[in-house]
């Protein structure tokens, strides 16, 4: 499923047998998604972060800047592995031969507990895409 915030999940819960596997919502520093992160974890449900690098506002952000720098990596690098670290899916997207080489090289480092809380600490709850509460059904 996509989208789908914790009040959509328990009347699923309720009106079926079978329960979602996977639910694809917009993750990304600046919207970590806390409640129904928490609530997928809570009910077995993975969750795959779309926008994972939050359409690229996060890239110059002088938190991630910092971290990026003392473990010598790019902020995109960074920003995949809190998802990593965090136990999101991640897949992200490019068409740039490079960058898709990078999206890949996140596994050759790891971020301290520390590095994710700060990275988490930036949440603003600041959406790239429509509100699923409000998205517009025409």
């Amino acid at each position: 499923m996509s989208n789908f915030q914790p009040h959509h999940l328990r009347r699923l819960h309720q009106d079926t047998e079978v329960p979602p596997a996977v639910n694809q919502i917009e993750v990304h520093p600046y919207l970590t998604q806390d409640e129904v992160r928490g609530f997928c974890a809570e009910h077995g449900i993975a969750v795959e972060a779309w926008s994972p690098i939050g359409q690229g506002l996060e890239l110059d952000d002088p938190v991630i800047g910092s971290i990026a720098e003392r473990v010598g990596k790019t902020p995109a690098r960074v920003i995949l592995r809190w998802h990593i670290e965090r136990g999101d899916i991640v897949f992200p997207k490019s068409v740039t031969p490079s960058r898709v080489k990078e999206n890949f090289d996140i596994f050759d480092f790891e971020l301290s507990g520390g590095d994710v809380a700060e990275i988490s600490a930036l949440n603003k709850n600041q959406r790239t895409g429509p509100d699923p509460d409000k998205f517009d059904r025409v």
